[in-house]
C-alpha cells in the first residue's frame, strides 16, 4: 500500500525517479510516529507541521547479510516549510545539523527494527543501542525554504562499539548543501 508521503513525493519528478529505483525500498520513519512516551516527540510532533517538515519519507538499500549492520545506507526525503528558517528563505544552520543527525538515526533505527523483527520471540540483544558522540558538519551552501531536500546517511566503518556514518543534505539537481561525519557509540552502561 502506498503511503500519503510516497504519493506526495512521487509528484516531484526527481523524487519520483529516486522512488522508482528498484535497489531502494520505501519505509515508514519511526521517529515521525508519536509514542506513548516522549520518545521522538521532536520529529513526531514539534517538527511535523505545515511550517516545518511537511512530509518525510525514508528509503533503504537491500541488506548485506554478511555485514554488521546489514543495512548500510538510507535516503530520507524532507519537504521543508519556512518554520525552520534562520534567515529569510534559508534554513537555520542548527536545523541542517538536526536533519543530518536524524537521517543517521533513521539508518540506525531501520537496522534495529530489522534485527528485532528477525529475533521476535527470542531474546533480542542488539549492538545498535547507539548514541551520537559527535557530528561534524561542513556547510557548503544555504538550504532554501520552502524546498524538498534529500538527506543521506551511509555507514563508513564500524570499530567495536563505535559506528562512523557519513551524511549529506542535497537537492535533486546535484547541489550539496551540507555534509557530515558522525560517530555513534554504544554506552558501557544503560542510559
Amino acid at each position: 500500500m502506498t503511503s500519503a508521503e510516497e504519493i506526495h513525493f512521487r509528484q516531484i519528478p526527481w523524487c519520483a525517479d529516486l522512488l522508482r529505483d528498484p535497489e531502494w525500498k520505501s519505509c515508514s520513519t519511526s521517529s515521525r510516529k508519536a509514542k506513548g512516551s516522549t520518545e521522538d516527540s521532536f520529529f513526531a510532533e514539534t517538527l511535523k507541521s505545515d511550517r516545518t517538515i511537511r512530509k518525510l519519507l525514508s528509503m533503504y538499500r537491500e541488506a548485506c547479510e554478511d555485514l554488521d549492520p546489514p543495512i548500510r545506507e538510507v535516503r530520507t526525503l524532507m519537504d521543508l516549510g519556512n518554520g525552520v528558517n534562520g534567515h529569510p528563505d534559508l534554513c537555520h544552520g542548527g536545523f541542517v545539523a538536526t536533519m543530518l543527525d536524524e537521517v543517521c538515526g533513521v539508518l540506525l533505527t531501520i537496522n534495529l527494527e530489522r534485527e528485532q523483527n528477525l529475533k521476535r520471540g527470542q531474546f533480542a540483544h542488539t549492538s545498535l543501542n547507539l548514541f551520537t558522540a559527535y557530528i561534524n558538519i561542513n556547510y557548503k551552501k544555504p538550504v532554501p525554504t520552502p524546498s524538498v531536500v534529500l538527506c543521506t546517511a551511509k555507514i563508513d566503518k564500524r570499530v567495536r562499539n563505535k559506528l562512523y556514518v557519513l551524511g549529506t543534505v542535497e537537492d535533486g539537481n546535484g547541489t550539496i548543501y551540507a555534509t557530515s561525519e558522525a560517530l555513534f557509540v554504544e554506552p558501557r552502561s544503560k542510559i
